[in-house]
């Protein structure tokens, strides 16, 4: 299993109690370069086959350019009161066999609180960003969308330009307390959520819009930060 740093780990009793809402996202499996046989995937059309190159690279996994979707491991659940976070590398333009994006326009990131993934209507929140230096973080459900922040600029974004030559990294993580929930760009909290209205107990995974070629390193699920 992977557990978060020290530094997110509440001390004391407090740090028992919390750890008992999230269960823990099992250790990487699977052989490099092949698809992680235990992973789902949903792509923005809804279809469910393996339309996409998606890979085992130790540390972490691959995303190759292809159609937008959605990748998950269904044992990477939490409810209650946890945290999560994922440091994920944004590839270039160039050769698409070649770890290339296509496009850099797409948006990528996190989401929480998934389920019906498999079904005709699925329901998640997603923390994405974009490489124009925008965030957002926005409800799905049934098909629908709606913003509970919109697209907005904030310099905590690290982008690719035009003279970059190599991945951009950008860390992602999101504290759920239960009566706010507070998401982090690069250790800088940028948007804080009220608890109600806003349901994240579900499966937890990875956003790649269409064309990205993406490596992200972990999806860590644990207890919650130390409060600020």
């Amino acid at each position: 299993m992977r557990f978060l740093p020290t530094a997110w780990r509440p001390a004391g009793t407090a740090a028992a109690a919390l750890v008992l809402f999230a269960v823990l996202a099992p250790a990487q499996s699977g052989h490099n370069l092949e698809r992680p046989a235990h992973w789902k995937a949903r792509y923005d059309d809804g279809a469910a086959a393996p339309e996409r190159r998606f890979v085992v690279m130790r540390p972490g996994w691959h995303v190759f350019a292809g159609p937008g979707g959605l990748f998950w491991d269904p044992g990477s659940y939490a409810s209650g009161a946890f945290a999560v976070s994922s440091t994920i590398f944004l590839f270039p333009e160039g050769d698409p066999e070649q770890s290339g994006s296509t496009r850099l326009d797409s948006p990528f990131g996190l989401f929480l609180g998934g389920s019906e993934l498999e079904a005709g209507g699925p329901r998640y929140v997603a923390f994405e960003l974009r490489n124009d230096g925008n965030f957002r973080i926005a409800e799905h459900s049934g098909g629908k969308s709606r913003d509970l922040v919109p697209w907005t600029a904030h310099d905590a974004v690290v982008t690719s330009g035009a003279e970059t030559t190599g991945p951009v990294q950008n860390l992602l993580a999101v504290d759920v307390r239960g009566d706010r929930t507070v998401f982090y760009l690069n250790d800088r909290a940028i948007a804080e959520l009220p608890g109600e209205g806003v349901a994240l107990d579900g499966v937890i995974g990875v956003r790649a819009g269409a064309g990205l070629s993406i490596h992200v390193t972990e999806v860590d699920i644990g207890p919650n930060r130390r409060e600020e």
